[in-house]
């Protein structure tokens, strides 16, 4: 294969990849599912199991999305001990966010 045989392949992601950049996000029906169970979280994060997990996840991203980084720092304050750190997803949400606070919401 030659390099300009990958040209035109490479032009076409770029353009889907932004493409799919200018879309509004919209939560599959599994999503959905989470979302709810999120919202009755956010009510009560404390009452949050590691079952809750994929709920978290789909939560903070949503907020994380709409830029509610203060809230997503002020859940995880609530949060049973540990939950955050023992799921990856949820230690990089809160890793970023807080960073954004520190450096006073500068996000792109």
């Amino acid at each position: 294969m030659k390099p300009e045989d990958l040209t035109a392949s490479l032009r076409a992601v770029a353009a889907l990849r932004s493409l799919c950049l200018v879309l509004p996000h919209l939560p599959t029906p599994a999503e959905t599912e989470r979302l709810k169970r999120f919202g009755a979280l956010m009510a009560s994060p404390g009452s949050a199991t590691p079952h809750d997990v994929e709920a978290l996840v789909a939560g903070w991203q949503d907020w994380w999305r709409s830029g509610r980084i203060d809230d997503l720092v002020a859940m995880a304050a609530e949060l049973p001990a540990g939950l955050v750190q023992q799921e990856r997803r949820l230690a990089s949400y809160l890793h970023a966010a807080r960073e954004l606070n520190r450096k006073g919401h500068e996000r792109r």
